[in-house]
């Protein structure tokens, strides 16, 4: 262990600015004196008085610095350090960058290359001896420790057989030099404390693919200046290769549905002569669209541009893949090739098909209240021909009303509509469509049956096909009422995201609310708990048996949502005297807006709620995904088994498909899938941990016992019931920026100019130079470094500086006397 000593001068008595002044006023005249005797004596003549002089000055100097030692109390201090005095840490790239292959300037794109981490290995062996002389100094410098570290997208200390034999693999998914210096300037504070040997200098290893645009550029030359050390760099990267590249995507986090969008990425091509590459656009892993291009020049830029109309709404992956037609010679990477990003898929305008039986109030409102949202396309009828004129119909006489267009709404288009609402609707005159709109909810399509003097009234929903979807039973007439009632909130409805505002509002028992006077008396159905159906409002008188009736009630159908709401006077709740208002809203748009996002399945209405961490993880990065359940009252549903699946969307499927880059995933489906259960706690909460899925997209889907019990997607189609199955998409990897430039110019001028900067070295890695043996670093004097021990000497404090002040002040007068100078 090697040691080292220093001496400093220090001052035990500080003065005070007033005590400064007077000690070098009192200094100025003593000095002054005795200088203007010295002057006077070599004036004269006579040489002993000029030699007295001289004496008298140097015991008056004496005598002064004895008397400021004793007014300063100066003192000696030694500190001594064990150990080295300096450390220099070395930080090699590991990024996935340093594993592309090139060749020097001047090469052709299909000559042999070298891989830049294979560069690395010659320069780290050749540069052994330099290395060895760093250890053990040179020119009487003492050595310095050597601390080697691999950086990607965090820092890796290495030891000192890892780092002599390179036992590491060029495979981060980044390259973040600005991380690895600030990590440096943090460890610097702590040897300023005393935790390690002072930093003098860094080396730098790397390709110089290291920054993204001028921002970063700026950030990094900021942190390397702020760092005030000497960094040498070796650029490792040739400018010369073959490679197709997507770089940058022009996307945006929503689409939607039916609407044209565009997406765009920037395409890079090196070593291309005017070559064809083809371009495909995936989803889910299935081909959309292909298009080809012509690629030419070194570092050719183009923009690739699909228009996409999403024909359904969700999350989903899509994907841009580009390769050349030509696969000889072969590119540098194949990974670039790709860039995956996740879209969500949005209604833009919600169709919704309103008929009705007769104008009325009621009709009025709703129709209103749906125009007034621009993101809501209507189409409304009133139902003026019944049944008696259809009978009359005849095809020779003129007509003064237009015949409803029953075939065209209720056949051809009916699968268009989101929402389909039939409202106080003469249904027994259209019976034979029933089947279809039966049909449309079992598919997924969303059912509201109004009440009023029709319809529920006069049992035309009898029909089989519909009835079992219905939470009532609507093969009962059910006749009008007409007495005013205020309905009352069930115990689902508190929590129903249709009614949750009353219960919130401190209304639950209609107060305050206007009554209504409009009711269809309806028992619940005897299928009711199959479909998953459940009242939220019931009216205050009970039929027999004591069980309630209900007022508004809905169902789960298949994969469709059903409403009854058995009275035709909600109207009221908007435009009643002296009408609440509840956080600035009537009652009558939180009642119908809340129904609206139930039925059009708003994420928050769902019974399984999937959550994923986030939508692209890092490569190795652990997934997050939590899943909540619901009753079909909307409580914490606490017991549920949750099935979870999690699959690749990406396999290769295309025979001409290029193999994948080293870091891929195999092309075997099954080598990522993953599957389990979860059972929800108190608060219908579970969650788990995916580790080790490699780079990819994927989907995951959950699914929960469906309303009869029967696990959900068991269905032939296998499609799981809406409400009880939720799906989420995730990117691992998803070809992100690290490979997106490839080109080593860009690098190497940003490595020689941090190097010139910073007063360091640059090594030319293809040109075969190796790290200096003189390696540049910070003087051992301009660090800061604690000592390990301390010594302070005090001068002042003794009878040595009493003996010499008064001998000096004795010895200077008896001069004078001697002398003939006072």
């Amino acid at each position: 262990m090697s040691m080292s000593s220093d001496w400093s001068l220090i001052i035990g008595h500080q003065l005070g600015p007033l005590g400064w002044a007077v000690l070098v006023l009192c200094v100025g005249a003593a000095l002054s004196e005795a200088g203007l005797t010295l002057v006077r004596a070599h004036r004269g003549t006579t040489r002993t008085r000029r030699r007295s002089a001289w004496a008298l000055l140097s015991l008056r100097l004496v005598a002064v610095a004895a008397l400021v030692c004793v007014v300063l109390e100066l003192g000696l201090r030694q500190q001594t350090w064990t150990g080295s005095a300096r450390r220099v840490v070395v930080l090699l790239d590991r990024s996935a960058s340093m594993d592309l292959a090139d060749a020097p300037e001047g090469a052709d794109p299909g000559s042999e290359t070298t891989r830049r981490w294979d560069r690395l290995a010659a320069l780290w062996s050749a540069s052994a001896d330099a290395r060895a002389s760093w250890r053990e100094g040179e020119r009487g410098e003492p050595g310095v420790d050597v601390e080697v570290r691999a950086f990607g997208s965090r820092t890796t200390p290495l030891t000192r057989d890892q780092a002599d034999a390179l036992a590491i693999e060029p495979d981060a998914a980044a390259s973040d030099l600005t991380r690895a210096l600030v990590e440096l300037a943090e460890a610097r504070q702590l040897a300023a404390r005393g935790e390690g040997a002072p930093l003098a200098a860094v080396v730098v290893a790397s390709d110089g693919l290291v920054v993204r645009g001028q921002a970063e550029a700026a950030h990094l030359e900021a942190v390397a200046a702020d760092l005030d050390l000497p960094i040498t760099t070796a650029a490792l990267g040739a400018p010369t290769l073959r490679d197709l590249a997507i770089s940058e995507l022009h996307v945006g986090e929503f689409a939607f549905v039916e609407n044209v969008t565009e997406f765009s990425a920037e395409l890079v091509a090196h070593g291309f002569d005017g070559e064809q590459v083809i371009v495909e656009l995936r989803r889910d892993g299935e081909l959309v669209e292909t298009q080809r291009a012509a690629v030419s020049g070194d570092s050719d830029r183009q923009t690739l541009r699909f228009e996409v109309a999403p024909d359904r709404t969700g999350q989903f992956v899509y994907e841009f893949r580009v390769r050349p037609a030509r696969e000889d010679p072969p590119e540098a990477s194949l990974a670039n090739n790709r860039r995956a990003f996740v879209i969500k898929v949005l209604r833009d305008k919600v169709r919704v098909l309103h008929v009705a039986g007769r104008p009325d109030w009621d009709v009025r409102a709703l129709r209103t209240l749906l125009k007034r949202d621009p993101n809501v396309e209507l189409l409304s009828y009133y139902i003026l021909r019944d049944w008696d004129d259809t009978l009359r119909d005849d095809g020779t006489a003129p007509m003064s009303l237009i015949a409803f267009p029953t075939e065209e709404l209720f056949r051809e288009q009916l699968g268009s509509f989101d929402l389909v609402i039939m409202h106080n609707f003469d249904a027994v005159s259209h019976d034979t469509y029933l089947g279809n709109v039966a049909d449309y909810v079992e598919q997924g399509g969303s059912l509201v049956v109004i009440g009023g003097d029709m319809g529920l009234a006069t049992g035309d929903y009898a029909s089989a096909a519909i009835a079992k979807l219905m939470p009532v039973d609507t093969r009962e007439l059910a006749g009008l009422q007409r007495e005013p009632f205020a309905p009352r909130l069930a115990e689902a409805g508190v929590r129903h995201p249709i009614t949750a505002w009353l219960g919130e509002s401190g209304r639950a028992d209609w107060r305050g609310l206007p009554a209504l006077d409009s009711f269809n008396a309806l028992p619940m159905a005897p299928h009711a708990a199959s479909i998953g159906a459940t009242t939220l409002l019931e009216h205050p008188s009970a039929r027999a048996g004591g069980q309630p009736t209900p007022l508004l009630s809905v169902a789960e159908p298949g994969k469709g949502r059903v409403m009854v709401l058995a009275t035709g006077a909600t109207w009221r709740l908007g435009f009643a005297p002296d009408l609440p208002l509840i956080d600035g809203a009537r009652p009558y748009d939180l009642l119908w807006l809340g129904a609206v996002r139930w039925l059009l399945r708003d994420a928050s209405a769902d019974r399984l709620v999937l959550e994923i961490g986030k939508r692209e993880h890092a490569v190795g990065e652990a997934v997050d995904l939590s899943v909540r359940t619901v009753s079909a009252s909307y409580a914490p549903e606490p017991e549920v088994e949750v099935h979870y699946e999690i699959r690749r969307l990406d396999q290769p499927d295309q025979p001409d498909q290029p193999e994948e880059a080293s870091g891929e995933a195999s092309g075997d489906p099954k080598a990522d899938a993953r599957e389990g259960a979860l059972t929800t706690d108190a608060l219908g909460r579970a969650a788990t941990r995916l580790e080790g899925l490699g780079p990819g997209a994927y989907e995951a889907v959950a699914t929960r016992e469906g309303p009869g019990g029967e696990p959900a997607g068991a269905q032939e189609d296998d499609a799981p019931e809406l409400g009880v199955a939720a799906r989420r998409v995730f990117l691992i990897g998803g070809g992100g920026r690290e490979l997106a430039e490839v080109d080593a110019d860009p690098g190497t001028a940003l490595l020689r100019a941090l190097a010139e900067q910073s007063g360091g070295r640059f090594v030319d890695g293809p040109a075969g130079d190796t790290l200096p043996a003189s390696l540049p670093m910070k003087p051992l004097d301009d660090l800061e470094r604690p000592a390990d021990g301390r010594e302070d000497r005090p001068l002042w404090d003794g009878w040595l500086m009493v003996v010499i002040a008064l001998g000096a002040f004795g010895g200077e007068w008896i001069l004078r006397r001697r002398s003939g100078l006072l």
